[in-house]
């Protein structure tokens, strides 16, 4: 049955009330976070740089208002969205550059929006947002933020592989001891192949940095040893690879657990369950920083693991239709 064209101008006409309402609601969440930071930061100076993009930000949820208005639309009192209030109280608790690495995701993310409506008026707010992620960008006091980013993917990484792993050897037939060893081997294994990848990375990139200096300034290498060198930008090998182990080893300890406490499927599903917890807890935090929403976020992150820990079940099953009964 076809449907009206009165009841497809409605349809259109609520599309695009949403459109503009999320807009205006986004632009008020972004213009109450950087009043917030403009009252957290110390320096009178930064300060008044977020209350410009603030005001910035308040501008562009006019423009929005005056489209919603023009359709006839009325607006409601506008409240700080959950992940603006949580990224308040992150900037209250650690400071303001702990979340500037999310707010240029943010930034940059409603740039490319804008963008590609293909109006004047919004091409001209995404050259705004534009210029708000280079502030933030600038603004990165990258130590702490960016940390947090590395232990989420670093213990992402950790639970992911485990899991995966012992779902792979449980599928198998193996008795819960021989699952218990491979979770254990695959936690030391893991972690130690992380910590090596990164003393590497870390390494490498320092040795590189230190070469191109060498080229273009003319400099010995005598004249970057000790602590000079350790000055560089690409950091501390050994604080990074002693990161990424631990890291590695607490998310790996996840799906360990179940087989440590239980037996026989109450293991297999307690580690299951176990792991689907964390990978959502992880994603929920991810949502900090790639601008999707918590809940999106944390069930993608579970759903991908779950799938991955299905393959290596199923694999272990052809595995031991294939070789179980064999010599």
């Amino acid at each position: 049955m076809r449907e009206s064209p009165l009841g497809s101008e409605q349809a259109s006409a609520q599309h695009e009330k949403r459109r503009l309402m999320r807009h205006w609601i986004a632009e008020h969440d972004s213009a109450e976070l950087y009043g917030a930071l403009a009252r957290f930061e110390s320096d009178p100076a930064q300060s008044r740089i977020y209350q410009d993009l603030a005001a910035a930000e308040r501008t562009h949820a006019s423009f929005w208002e005056r489209r919603l208005r023009a359709a006839g639309h009325s607006l409601p009192t506008h409240r700080p969205s959950l992940r603006t209030r949580l990224l308040i109280e992150l900037a209250r608790r650690f400071g303001t550059g702990f979340v500037a690495p999310t707010i240029t995701v943010r930034e940059m993310r409603d740039r490319d929006h804008y963008a590609s409506l293909g109006d004047a008026d919004a091409l001209a707010l995404a050259y705004d947002e534009q210029a708000h992620a280079a502030v933030m960008r600038s603004r990165t006091r990258g130590a702490f933020g960016n940390n947090l980013r590395a232990a989420v993917l670093g213990a992402n990484d950790g639970v992911a592989s485990n899991f995966c792993l012992m779902m792979g050897v449980a599928g198998g037939g193996a008795r819960g001891a021989t699952v218990l060893l491979s979770g254990v081997a695959g936690l030391i294994g893991g972690a130690c192949a992380m910590a090596l990848g990164e003393w590497l990375s870390v390494t490498n990139a320092r040795e590189l940095a230190i070469s191109q200096m060498e080229r273009e300034l003319g400099r010995s290498t005598a004249a970057l040893d000790g602590g000079a060198a350790d000055e560089l930008p690409a950091g501390n090998a050994r604080s990074a690879a002693t990161l990424s182990f631990c890291l590695f080893a607490l998310g790996a300890a996840v799906p360990l657990a179940s087989f440590c406490l239980l037996t026989g499927r109450a293991a297999i599903a307690g580690s299951a369950l176990g792991s689907l917890a964390a990978l959502f807890v992880l994603g929920l935090t991810t949502s900090l920083f790639n601008g999707r929403s918590a809940l999106f976020s944390g069930a993608r992150q579970a759903t991908i693991g779950a799938a991955a820990a299905a393959v290596t079940f199923i694999a272990g099953r052809l595995f031991d239709a294939l070789h179980g009964s064999g010599p």
